[in-house]
């Protein structure tokens, strides 16, 4: 027994081997060599570059499972989180996790990892093609393509794509073992494939239309006797392998050979949806229609051709169009339809036109965006394994035209090489814009229109690097493009809580977790900006809720531990206060302060009562008067409030900020006209902050009044 499988072992990479060392080994030898020195020369420039904000903080930098290396919690922890990431892919974790063992959290050697997996791809395309067709130079060529287009330096250079490089590996792998499969049979291959199916999936869930495409494999080059007519080449009397002829009623069997790999795929996808949805990344059919993503998917397919034709303009994000050229549209539907028909005519001459052609328009169905996952309505990373397909078009298309012709062949080197070159340098180009965050999404928006997510991840990058003027006016304008994206208002109110605007900060956060209630980073900031505010009580309960969420939340367990200290210095300071109240009960000053403590561990009812004992004492006290109108406010008691502020008015006539917030109260009240009087006489009075007016809830009521509008235009002029 043991002898029988070391002699099937032997079979299958005895079969592999041929390829790189069998007649003519200098050439594998020499392409493989070629194609691994050469993607090194245009990557290798990685080594240097840092993780970038979008998803590697999540999926490596400042993931606390991934950070412990290769661990029986970790491993156990890759195969059950379900939705982390709305993905599951244990692979892609391990794969991480062993990076971070080996290399610790040195992004360069991260990104090393992907540049060894897509050489390790790029060569196995080479030989996997040269065992299914025969053809090495022509396999060698579509393996430059792959290796070298623009559109897949996404998946390369971007660390949370590993799971781009690792499914195409096991992709190829697959292929390579059903080749095996095909030509001598037996359970044991058969479980290699499923297998090594089974690791793709768990990789990526894109491999999940790798039976189709196998079917395709069978039809052309592998040519199957179930499925190929036999046909003999006129000029030769062989057998062709150029023409096929299909035999429908063989394709029943083949199908039912690939059910174990169809309910894989199956239950991938299935595992996919669940992920997905408790993520949180799927879109809704009310927020974008069938039909529209319908129209957009058509546009994808001939926008993804165009761009592997001319690989210009690429970014990591191409935000949905708001309306889609109907010229555009019909254009698209024309070119995928006449691609076909020419193809399934051509079918019989040239087979790979029709095999090239529905791989690519099949293995992209799942990311097509007919299933929306994110706002994307295409990604360049999606295509790293479609463009194989169209590569056997072009490559086998392009040779069928000059086959024979040694001048026209020679003029095709020549013209292949300046073509390969020239990608090359695209490539290295492209590539360069992933050095850091803040270049790659300044690109995407020189690049792209309308794209709030490249100004929400750019705000999101000056933030921590303190260009703060500069983050609001990104989340701003990402807020312009798209009003609701959460990510953007907590972008825009951690701006501005670094400038200690704390209540504007409060108002951002609040608009965030209106319209997505469990969102970590609006709760966690409203805990900073409360606690800025001198509110323990409030922020206690705002970090509390982000641990509900998130159990191992660090910052916000420091905060809540933080804030329960103050809350306890505030309970020996009332303490204290209360004493010395005893000794002078007519300082009002210390009301106040013994107010003003109440109100920060949230104890309302006595907050009042000391106010109030305060402004009996100091009738005139502004700060007692503007807090105890605050707290009016906080339980809806405009009129109360504006009591205390119509004081405060008299006391401080030519006091614009006095205006405003009684402006704002009159909003709140439905008094509009009301309000924009008083807005006026706070703008006569020198109101100047035009952001404010811009984006202050509390102005909500009125924001769309002609009346607003003239003293907005007035303000800004």
């Amino acid at each position: 027994m043991n002898r029988e499988r070391l002699k099937e072992m032997q079979s299958r990479w005895m079969m592999l081997a041929r390829v790189l060392v069998g007649k003519r080994s200098w050439f594998n030898i020499i392409i493989v060599a070629l194609l691994a020195l050469s993607i090194l020369s245009v990557y290798y420039q990685v080594r240097d570059f840092e993780f970038i904000t979008f998803d590697d903080p999540k999926y490596i930098r400042d993931n606390p499972i991934v950070g412990q290396g290769i661990t029986r919690d970790s491993v156990r922890w890759a195969f059950l989180s379900l939705g982390y990431a709305a993905n599951w892919h244990p692979i892609t974790w391990i794969s991480h996790m062993l990076d971070v063992e080996l290399f610790g959290l040195n992004p360069g050697m991260h990104h090393l990892t992907n540049v060894f997996f897509h050489i390790a791809n790029s060569i196995l395309v080479f030989l996997v093609f040269s065992l299914l067709t025969g053809a090495r130079g022509k396999s060698a060529v579509v393996a430059a393509l792959f290796a070298f287009h623009p559109l897949h330096v996404e998946s390369v250079a971007w660390i949370s794509e590993r799971k781009d490089m690792l499914s195409a590996f096991f992709w190829m792998l697959t292929l390579w073992a059903y080749l095996g499969y095909v030509r001598y049979r037996g359970v044991a291959r058969y479980l290699l494939v499923t297998t090594l199916f089974a690791l793709g999936l768990m990789a990526k869930p894109m491999l999940v239309t790798l039976p189709f495409v196998l079917l395709l494999l069978d039809f052309w080059p592998i040519r199957r006797p179930e499925l190929v007519l036999p046909e003999k080449d006129p000029s030769t009397k062989q057998e062709s392998t150029s023409s096929a002829s299909l035999r429908w009623s063989g394709l029943v069997p083949l199908v039912v050979e690939k059910i174990p790999l169809i309910i894989l795929s199956g239950i991938s996808s299935w595992i996919t949806y669940l992920a997905q949805t408790r993520g949180g990344a799927l879109r809704s059919f009310e927020l974008l229609p069938l039909g529209t993503r319908m129209i957009n998917s058509v546009v994808s397919y001939s926008a993804y051709l165009w761009k592997t034709v001319w690989p210009l303009d690429l970014a990591f994000f191409y935000p949905y169009p708001g309306r889609f050229s109907p010229i555009l549209v019909a254009g698209s539907v024309l070119l995928l339809v006449a691609v076909t028909l020419v193809a399934f005519v051509f079918r019989k001459r040239l087979p790979f036109l029709l095999v090239g052609w529905l791989w690519y328009v099949g293995t992209l169905v799942p990311v097509i965006g007919l299933v929306q996952v994110g706002y994307q309505s295409m990604a360049d990373r999606y295509t790293y394994l479609p463009l194989i397909g169209i590569f056997l078009m072009l490559v086998w298309g392009v040779s069928s035209i000059v086959e024979g012709s040694k001048t026209e062949s020679a003029a095709l080197v020549s013209a292949g090489i300046v073509v390969l070159t020239a990608l090359s340098a695209a490539t290295w180009v492209q590539v360069g814009y992933w050095k850091d965050s803040k270049t790659l999404f300044t690109h995407a928006l020189n690049v792209t229109q309308n794209n709030h997510l490249a100004h929400t991840n750019l705000s999101a990058v000056l933030l921590e690097q303190g260009d703060v003027q500069e983050a609001i006016y990104h989340a701003t304008e990402a807020l312009n493009i798209q009003p609701d994206y959460v990510p953007a208002m907590n972008n825009r109110g951690f701006g501005l809580l670094l400038q200690g605007k704390y209540e504007e900060a409060v108002h951002q956060f609040t608009q965030a977790l209106d319209r997505e209630p469990n969102y970590i980073p609006a709760h966690y900031n409203t805990g900073l900006a409360l606690y800025g505010m001198g509110r323990v009580d409030k922020a206690i309960r705002a970090y509390e809720r982000v641990l509900e969420l998130d159990p191992q939340h660090a910052g916000a367990r420091r905060g809540r531990e933080e804030a329960k200290i103050k809350q306890q210095e505030i309970n020996e300071n009332i303490v204290r206060l209360q004493r010395g109240i005893v000794g002078q009960p007519n300082n009002a000053i210390l009301h106040y302060t013994l107010a003003e403590l109440y109100r920060r561990i949230g104890k309302t009812g006595e907050a009042m009562e000391f106010y109030d004992r305060a402004l009996s004492i100091d009738p005139d006290m502004i700060p007692a008067l503007f807090a105890r109108a605050l707290v009016y406010v906080e339980s809806s008691e405009y009129n109360k409030a504006l009591s205390s502020l119509y004081a405060i008015a008299r006391l401080r006539p030519d006091d614009p900020d006095v205006d405003y917030n009684i402006a704002c109260i009159y909003a709140k009240q439905g008094r509009v006209d009301d309000g924009v009087k008083r807005l006026k006489q706070a703008l006569d009075k020198g109101f100047s902050n035009g952001e404010l007016l811009e984006s202050d809830p509390d102005l909500e009521n009125i924001r769309e009044t002609e009346g607003f509008q003239q003293l907005l235009e007035e303000l800004n002029q």
